[in-house]
């Protein structure tokens, strides 16, 4: 008997040179905010979420400083977490001349001790 089974949606990603987005900290955002929005840089930064503002904003925080986040439901954690749990997030850079700096996190929230450091 011949059986023959199908993944279906199942795709391979890339994994090789180039396809690690690397860890920034805060003020590297910051210092180089105009360039990474420009080129819709992904960027992932190691911290703590460190106050809720509203339904979908937060504030951020590693050992370089705070930005804001703006934060989906759907890109939550599966885990519980408060302001000592250290996450690691993926974002877009959005930079505005009147409102400074925020991060668009883009990916669902990851443990920091469960993702190693490039």
């Amino acid at each position: 008997m011949f059986t023959l089974f199908i993944a279906a949606g199942a795709k391979a990603q890339y994994s090789g040179p180039g396809s690690e987005i690397r860890l920034y900290t805060v003020k590297e955002i910051k210092d180089d905010a105009i360039q990474l929005d420009r080129k819709d840089v992904l960027v992932r930064v190691k911290g703590f979420i460190v106050e809720k503002l509203n339904d979908e904003d937060y504030i951020f925080m590693d050992s370089t400083g705070k930005i804001p986040i703006e934060l989906e439901d759907k890109y939550l954690p599966d885990f519980p977490f408060d302001d000592k749990t250290e996450i690691i997030i993926t974002a877009e850079v959005d930079y505005d001349m009147l409102n400074g700096t925020e991060l668009e996190v883009e990916k669902v929230i990851e443990r920091a001790a469960a993702v190693p450091e490039n």
